[in-house]
């Protein structure tokens, strides 16, 4: 499948007029549309625990100088438990990999993520707590037993492949509503709260741009905070602010679409804000719950944070060019900060999912147990 961006092209005719000429000009044929191709290229399998009743899914990776990608991922411990860890696996330059391990677990009972620890979002900076001065930090969901709503914490360490991260004792956001427990939508729906991060620094130290999911009666979406994380303990976050929506489309292609778990990666020197996001609605058959699309999208950085301006797509990812029937929880490589060099053909790493009826909702056959990372780039080639 193919896409092509849309662009404007000005034709310019330069001409003389010679002395004792007629003043007619010869004929001019104008140049062809140098439009060029976007593809994707050839899906890479990257990791899946591949014949265990396991999952893997998304995925945070941050590339290295050396070539190596460092990527974070939800999975779980212990076949057929749905039990959320964040993983750690360094994929060096030649393709070889470390063994996966589990660098963050969920906290001890009756802590406010008890239960789920995922959806890590992974930055460089300097954050300073408790006399300890950290290179990275770590932004995560977390879920507590007996409630259905998730929360956003954050954990920190000095190296990157680090067997474990140290937590902040308390969630850094949290769920909108103020009363405890879950918030009913009715008919026996509950919020999903806050969570599925996405982290940027914006200073190279602990100034930040955090993106994120919220799901509560006022309906899904996603919003920004800028944030500081310099003094940990006195770590500041401005009200949120609601992403603005203007130029995406559902996967008819002419709906306006609402989006969550997405992530963002920037282009300073470009003005470029560039997510990859789930294309809605879902499908109807199991699993429902998944995707099929994804797409990548940009705008200029300096319209995202003035609430202005209007996203446009790059890419669009379906069943046709990954092979399976959901693809869903992507990420964008970024280095380090969060940054992309080439924002207008990045290389992304996304989640894959079986569907009905190679899949059905029991023990042994649950969707989950076919969730596998791979890869992809986008590919720009002229006419």
């Amino acid at each position: 499948m193919k896409r092509y961006l849309l662009g404007i092209i000005a034709l310019w005719l330069a001409y003389s007029c010679s002395e004792g000429g007629s003043g007619d000009l010869p004929p001019v044929d104008p140049p062809g549309p140098d439009t060029p191709t976007i593809t994707m290229s050839k899906p890479e399998f990257v990791f899946g625990f591949v014949g265990q009743l396991k999952y893997s899914y998304c995925p945070s990776t941050l590339k290295q100088e050396d070539g190596s990608v460092h990527m974070f991922f939800c999975g779980n411990p212990q076949n057929m438990i749905m039990v959320d860890n964040i993983y750690h696996v360094k994929i060096n330059a030649d393709g070889s990999k470390t063994s996966p391990k589990s660098v963050l677990q969920p906290g001890t009972s009756s802590s406010w993520d008890d239960h789920h620890t995922c959806d890590p979002s992974v930055v460089e900076g300097r954050f300073t707590w408790e006399n300890t001065t950290y290179k990275y930090a770590m932004f995560f969901l977390g879920n507590k037993y007996g409630v259905y709503y998730n929360e956003i914490g954050v954990a920190f360490s000095n190296e990157l492949d680090a067997d474990s991260w140290v937590k902040y004792p308390a969630q850094i956001v949290k769920k909108t509503w103020t009363s405890d427990g879950d918030q009913s939508l009715g008919g026996g729906g509950k919020s999903w709260g806050v969570g599925q991060p996405s982290v940027i620094s914006l200073d190279g130290k602990g100034k930040l741009l955090l993106t994120y999911t919220v799901g509560d009666f006022s309906g899904t979406r996603i919003v920004w905070s800028e944030g500081e994380f310099s003094d940990v303990a006195n770590f500041t976050l401005t009200p949120p602010r609601e992403m603005i929506k203007t130029g995406l489309l559902a996967i008819d292609n002419k709906s306006r679409d609402y989006t969550c778990n997405a992530e963002f990666a920037i282009n300073k020197e470009a003005d470029k804000i560039v997510m990859i996001r789930p294309v809605q609605p879902h499908p109807t058959d199991y699993p429902a719950y998944l995707n099929t699309s994804l797409e990548i999208d940009y705008m200029n950085l300096s319209d995202f944070m003035n609430q202005s301006g209007s996203w446009k797509p790059i890419y669009r990812i379906t069943p046709d060019d990954t092979g399976f029937p959901r693809n869903h929880n992507a990420t964008l490589l970024r280095d380090n900060f969060g940054h992309l060099q080439n924002w207008e053909t990045p290389t992304f790493y996304y989640t894959v999912s079986k569907a009905a009826p190679d899949v059905q909702p029991a023990n042994n056959t649950h969707a989950e147990w076919t969730y596998h990372i791979w890869k992809g780039k986008i590919q720009m080639t002229s006419k």
